[in-house]
């Protein structure tokens, strides 16, 4: 005898929505102009020209990730050379992540006599390395700065791949997340092989996307940064955009009803991070097609302590008492930016006297200035959720969930 199926279940199954950081949706809504400035860049470097690198900067939660992913997924289709690494404040490691990839990419490459003159290329710039250690011989990297070993390793690797990927109308692109996470000496040299690679008009680029504060950082480690790279800002969606997002991952699937789909644009607020939340909460909410409103209400807890456990709960719990005591300060402004003065004046402090817990908040990317003087979350919500949550200033890192929100209760 088969055993039955249950029609809720095998609905669920099918769930299109795709909650958590990074995590690639079914639909990627609202952002053509950059896929069509990915696009331009593929094109040129196929056709043999050079082009500007391009940054993407904006708050968590808007889809920069994913958008970084589906960049390099363009790039491998069309058969150019990439790398893809999450940038950490370990020079050492992110060294070790960056000389990795591109080996690897060397590996994954199908062309078989590509492939074995990259892997000469590769070796050739071991030898040499080798050989410059032992002789104790200093050299200076593109942008003229005294180099490292593994800065000039990588150096000589980028540009020597290069050459070689260019003979076959190819090229290389790092891809870098958490960009402005990378310790300063390695993004300068980086910022440096963009340019000295666009003068030799050789087909290097970097695709990075970081928080707001980015662009800035950039020009701070290298002035000419700024004519490098095209810069665009990432939001969130518009209305119509979230709209067609909704229905764009709904298709083949199921559909919500007209006022259910109001709603969830309502509580989305076009964040790509929330629309995957609510939508995949409501549909396991949901025992029918179309989805209703009801299901939507019922799945809005569910949704709300996902986001809460994802974006706002560890990084609360990671900020030391002097930096949770801000944020909450922060948080009752009710602000979307607020200045230095106004938050020491409400904490009964000077502006100074917080200028080091300011720096500590904007260095461990849980805040940004916007300009000289402001101050604001790098996560959307963050201060709602502190108002809403009310967490404790002395909740230890990796404390039980359940239990806080009990004792809070």
């Amino acid at each position: 005898m088969e055993p039955e199926h249950d029609p809720t279940a095998m609905m669920h199954a099918l769930n299109p929505f795709m909650p958590g950081a990074g995590r690639k949706p079914r639909e990627l809504a609202g952002r053509e102009p950059e896929l069509e400035i990915m696009d331009r860049i593929i094109a040129r470097t196929k056709a043999g020209y050079s082009d500007r690198g391009l940054i993407c900067s904006g708050l968590r939660g808007v889809g920069k990730t994913v958008l970084l992913l589906r960049m390099r997924d363009m790039a491998l289709a069309q058969g150019l050379m990439a790398v893809r690494m999450e940038a950490t404040s370990d020079a050492r490691r992110d060294y070790e992540l960056l000389l990795g990839g591109l080996s690897k990419a060397v590996l994954r490459e199908r062309n078989k006599s590509l492939r074995e003159r990259l892997l000469d290329v590769l070796k050739h710039v071991n030898d040499v390395s080798i050989e410059l250690g032992a002789f104790g011989i200093s050299l200076k990297t593109a942008d003229d700065a005294p180099a490292s070993s593994d800065s000039l390793q990588l150096e000589m690797m980028v540009e020597e791949l290069c050459r070689e990927l260019k003979k076959r109308h190819s090229g290389l692109l790092l891809f870098i997340d958490e960009f402005q996470e990378m310790p300063n000496d390695l993004m300068g040299t980086i910022i440096g092989l963009q340019h000295a690679m666009g003068q030799d008009d050789l087909p290097f680029y970097v695709i990075a996307a970081g928080l707001p504060n980015l662009p800035g950082v950039l020009t701070k480690s290298r002035s000419y940064a700024e004519r490098l790279f095209q810069y665009r800002k990432i939001g969130r969606l518009t209305e119509s955009q979230t709209k067609e997002c909704f229905i764009d991952t709904m298709k083949g699937v199921s559909t919500f009803e007209d006022d259910a789909l109001d709603r969830l644009i309502q509580l989305s607020q076009g964040y790509p991070y929330f629309i995957q939340a609510y939508g995949s909460a409501a549909f396991e909410a949901s025992d029918s097609s179309p989805i209703p409103l009801s299901a939507v209400n019922r799945g809005e807890a569910t949704a709300r302590a996902s986001i809460d456990d994802g974006l706002y709960e560890s990084r609360w719990q990671r900020a030391s008492q002097s930096e949770r005591t801000y944020m909450r300060v922060m948080a009752e402004l009710g602000k979307e930016v607020c200045s230095s003065s106004e938050i020491a004046d409400k904490a009964g402090k000077t502006t100074p006297e917080l200028s080091r817990t300011r720096k500590r908040l904007i260095e461990a990317g849980l805040a940004y200035s916007p300009e000289r003087g402001l101050i604001a979350f790098t996560v959307p919500g963050m201060g709602e959720y502190i108002r809403r949550i009310s967490p404790s200033e002395e909740q230890a890192y990796g404390s039980d969930r359940a239990d806080a929100r009990a004792s809070r209760g």
